[in-house]
């Protein structure tokens, strides 16, 4: 996200909104864990030997036969250095992540977001009644209630929040 790289979700258990994905995972889990490599080296070239299999050699339906590697395009685009410093609007609140995923909002009172951000500031926007939207950068996270101490992620309908 530091790259501008917009992550995208799913709703918890529904793995048909990402399905390819999720054939990927269960051939993996199929070919890599069945019977799980003897020692770390061992089960790591079967890893080596699936991605290989997987992107060199099988033909893949949803590619019209190719494989991943016959398609794959390498980008244009450099990786930055150096991530560039953010700076949030002027109305929006900079709050810390500490390294137990917590944010301070007041004397003695704290809001847990995610560990994933430990160390990263994190904006809090007002939108009334002590409900924010969180952003990380200019990617919208989720809401916070303050008066509940809650935290909804942006699969959570609004209406569970009464916008």
């Amino acid at each position: 996200m530091e790259l501008g790289i917009q992550p995208v979700f799913s709703d918890p258990a529904h793995p048909e909104q990402n399905g390819r994905h999720e054939r990927m995972h269960r051939e993996l889990k199929g070919e890599c864990t069945r019977p799980p490599g003897h020692s770390l080296q061992a089960q790591q070239r079967k890893l080596n030997r699936f991605v290989n299999e997987y992107n060199e050699l099988r033909p893949h339906e949803g590619l019209g036969l190719k494989t991943p590697a016959s398609k794959h395009e390498i980008s244009d685009r450099k990786y930055p250095e150096t991530i560039v410093e953010w700076e949030y609007q002027k109305d929006v609140i900079e709050k810390y992540v500490s390294c137990n995923g917590l944010v301070i909002t007041g004397r003695n009172a704290w809001l847990f977001l995610t560990t994933a951000l430990a160390g990263k500031n994190v904006g809090f926007e007002e939108i009334g009644n002590r409900i924010y939207r969180i952003f990380f950068r200019e990617f919208f996270l989720g809401y916070a209630d303050m008066k509940g101490r809650q935290v909804y992620d942006i699969m959570t309908y609004k209406d569970e929040l009464k916008l």
